[in-house]
C-alpha cells in the first residue's frame, strides 16, 4: 500500500505494510500530488482510495490528467463533486422527493442581508463544502443560537471566498444519527451495503463519530439507493440521516463520497468491507456480501476520549453509562496489537505535544507572564450543564 497521508495523519505511514510521505494540502499545491500519483502510475499504477473531502475533490478535478494505469471511483463527471456539497444534494433531493432540511445559501454578504429577516434562531451552519469551511472554522456544521454568532462566522467564510448553508435544525440528539455506508457498482449493484448509527461523536453533536454502531437502518438505506441511483453514483459513499425527535420522520443530511472515519464497523459487523470495496474499485468478481451483525461497535480512541470527556464533565452521561456503551466493540481504528506502531506513534506526538505545551507554560511562569491560551484540535464551544439542554436537541 503506497499511503498519500496529511501531516495530521503521519502516524499511519509506520504502519505494516505501508509505503508513503506526507504531502501538502492538494488545495494549497496541486502539481506535488499530480507528481506524486504519476510516480506512482509509473511503478505500475494501481487503485485509489480517497480518505478524505480534499482528497477526492481533487481527484474528481484532476481526473483527466492522471494515467490510466491508475483506476479511482472519482470521475470527470462531476457526480462525487455534486454529491460533496450540500447545497446540490439538497436540490437533487428536492427533486426526486427525498426529505432534507430548509435551507439558505449564502455566497456573498449580499445574499446575507437579503435572507437577515426570514432566520430563525436556533438554526444550523454547514459549509457547502464542509472541507474547506473546517479549514477556517475547525468544523464544517455548527449549531448558531444568535445573529451575532452568525455574522462571526460568516464573515470568516465568505472573507474567504466559502459559501455555506444555513438550515434547520432537525430535533434529536446524536444518536438519532444513522448512516448507509454503501459500495456502488458501475452497473448499479451494491457490492457492499451496512448500516450503523452513532453512539457518540467529537466534537458533540455536529462531529465525527468517535463510537459507532452496526444497527439496520431500512429507511436510511432506501434513502441512499434513490439518491445514488438516480445520478448514476459508482464508488464508496456513507449517506448520513436524523430521525426527528418529534415526528419520526427521516432527514438526509450528508452524503460523504470517500471512505468513512467509522468504516472499521465493516469489519466489526462482519462484512468484509475492506476487502469488497478495494475488489470493486480494482474489477474483482464478488459473491454475495456476509450478513450484517447488528450491535458491534468501532470506537476511534483519539476522539472518544476527547467526546467522553466532554459529555461526562456536562453530566450528560455517566461513566457507567459510557462503559456499557463499550460493550460490543469489535474494532479500535488505529489500535491494533497485531500493528502497535501507529497507535505508538500517534501517542508519543501527543505527549510531545503536551510537553511542549506545559514546559511553555512554566517558562512563561517563570518570566512572569501570563501562559498563552491554546487552541485545540478542533475548535469546539465547551459543553456547560446549562447549555447541555440545548445541545442535545440539536
Amino acid at each position: 500500500m503506497h499511503l498519500l497521508a496529511a501531516a495530521a495523519n503521519s502516524h499511519m505511514l509506520t504502519s505494516r505494510g505501508v509505503h508513503g510521505k506526507v504531502m501538502p494540502d492538494p488545495r494549497g499545491d496541486s502539481q506535488a500530488w499530480l507528481d506524486a500519483m504519476r510516480c506512482l502510475a509509473d511503478s505500475g499504477g494501481g487503485v485509489v482510495i480517497c480518505g478524505s473531502d480534499a482528497a477526492s475533490e481533487w481527484v474528481s478535478a484532476n481526473r483527466s490528467a492522471l494515467p490510466d494505469s491508475i483506476r479511482t471511483f472519482e470521475s470527470a463527471d462531476g457526480v462525487h463533486t455534486a454529491l460533496m456539497d450540500k447545497y446540490e444534494l439538497y436540490k437533487l433531493a428536492a427533486e426526486i422527493g427525498v426529505r432534507a432540511p430548509w435551507m439558505h445559501r449564502i455566497s456573498t454578504h449580499t445574499e446575507l442581508r437579503a435572507i437577515d429577516s426570514a432566520v430563525t434562531y436556533p438554526c444550523v451552519l454547514k459549509g457547502a463544502l464542509g472541507h474547506r469551511a473546517r479549514a477556517i472554522l475547525g468544523h464544517g456544521t455548527v449549531q448558531v443560537d444568535s445573529r451575532d454568532e452568525l455574522m462571526t462566522m460568516a464573515d470568516a467564510l465568505l472573507e474567504n471566498q466559502v459559501a455555506f448553508l444555513l438550515t434547520e435544525l432537525v430535533p434529536g440528539d446524536e444518536t438519532a444519527l444513522e448512516g448507509a455506508v454503501t459500495v456502488r457498482g458501475r452497473g448499479g449493484d451494491y457490492p457492499l451495503e451496512y448500516g450503523r448509527h452513532k453512539l457518540r461523536q467529537w466534537p458533540p453533536d455536529y462531529g465525527v463519530g468517535s463510537l459507532t454502531s452496526s444497527k439496520s437502518v431500512p429507511g436510511t438505506l432506501a434513502m441512499n439507493r434513490r439518491i445514488l441511483d438516480h445520478v448514476g453514483y459508482f464508488g464508496v459513499s456513507s449517506c448520513e440521516t436524523k430521525r426527528h425527535a418529534g415526528t419520526g420522520e427521516l432527514y438526509l443530511i450528508e452524503i460523504n463520497v470517500r471512505v468513512p472515519g467509522s468504516f472499521g464497523v465493516a469489519e466489526a459487523c462482519g462484512v468484509d468491507g475492506s476487502w469488497r470495496l478495494y475488489a470493486t474499485a480494482a474489477g474483482i468478481p464478488l459473491g454475495p456480501q456476509p450478513a450484517q451483525v447488528d450491535g458491534r461497535h468501532s470506537m476511534l480512541p483519539d476522539i472518544e476520549w476527547l467526546a467522553v470527556r466532554a459529555r461526562t464533565s456536562s453530566h450528560d452521561q455517566t461513566w457507567g453509562e459510557v462503559l456499557r456503551s463499550w460493550r460490543g466493540t469489535r474494532d479500535f481504528g488505529i489500535v491494533s496489537l497485531r500493528d502497535p506502531r501507529p497507535a505508538l506513534s500517534m501517542l508519543g506526538t501527543m505527549v510531545r505535544r503536551r510537553v511542549s505545551r506545559i514546559a511553555r507554560e512554566q517558562w512563561m511562569r517563570l518570566r512572569g507572564r501570563p501562559a498563552a491560551t491554546t487552541v485545540e484540535t478542533t475548535p469546539v464551544a465547551r459543553i456547560t450543564p446549562e447549555r447541555d439542554t440545548r445541545r442535545r436537541s440539536a
